[in-house]
C-alpha cells in the first residue's frame, strides 16, 4: 500500500471526517442518516490517517508530492 493522499487533502479528509461525525451525532434520532454519517466519517478519517485512498488507486490518482531527490 503506497501513499497517494497528500498533506492538504489529508487535512481537508481530516475536516470532512470530523463534520460528518458532528451531522452523526445532530441526527441521532434519524438512525440510518447518522449511521451512515459515521461510516463515511471513518472513511474519510481512514484515509487522512494512513494517507492512502483506495478508490484513487483504482483511478490511478495521486495528490501526494513526488520527490526525485531524498531529503538530504
Amino acid at each position: 500500500m503506497h501513499a497517494n493522499v497528500g498533506r492538504v487533502d489529508g487535512c481537508i479528509r481530516g475536516g470532512l471526517a470530523v463534520a460528518f461525525l458532528v451531522t452523526a451525532v445532530v441526527l441521532n434520532e434519524k438512525l440510518l442518516i447518522s449511521l451512515a454519517a459515521a461510516f463515511v466519517a471513518l472513511l474519510f478519517a481512514a484515509s487522512a490517517l494512513t494517507h492512502h485512498c483506495p478508490l484513487y488507486d483504482l483511478l490511478k490518482l495521486s495528490t501526494r508530492a513526488h520527490q526525485s531527490h531524498p531529503h538530504q
